[in-house]
């Protein structure tokens, strides 16, 4: 095989390494995600329940939607850093059968909560101290489903 022969051939690889790369991150950013998530600590103690699980498209997605899949007996809310304004939003669950009970209220924009979810950002979740380790659907869009 001569020089010239050797060098086409590892550009061509470099090429195709890129594009399986790319490719491979092009599939995960256009998918809803899932993440394993739990109440518990690796020794079964509670206390390990705040989870990062962000959000992987560029669009933004309602707090809503994003936590439609999650178990409602099983999660207490969701927490996004605000940048601009350097604050924490929150969104609680206040479905029927959330942990804590919490008034729709404190979901209000006036009372730090989160309105929309920005692309890409960056989402804590807290789960119920004991719930079981356990892998959940986040929707990263508004017209996804948790099916």
């Amino acid at each position: 095989m001569s020089r010239m022969h050797r060098k086409l051939l590892a550009v061509f690889a470099t090429a195709a390494g890129v594009a399986v790369i790319l490719g491979a991150t092009l599939g995960i950013a256009l998918a809803k995600h899932s993440n394993t998530v739990s109440g518990v600590c690796a020794n079964g103690q509670p206390g390990c329940n705040i989870h990062y699980v962000g959000t992987i498209r560029p669009q933004p997605v309602s707090p809503e939607k994003f936590t439609e899949c999650l178990p409602a007996a099983d999660w207490i809310g969701i927490y996004v850093w605000d940048g601009p304004n350097q604050k924490w939003l929150h969104f609680f669950n206040t479905r029927p059968g959330n942990p804590g009970n919490y008034p729709a209220y404190l979901n209000n924009t006036s009372a730090g909560g989160i309105s929309s979810i920005p692309g890409f950002s960056g989402v804590v979740l807290i789960m119920r101290p004991g719930a079981a380790s356990q892998s959940v659907t986040f929707l990263d869009a508004n017209n996804e489903t948790c099916n």
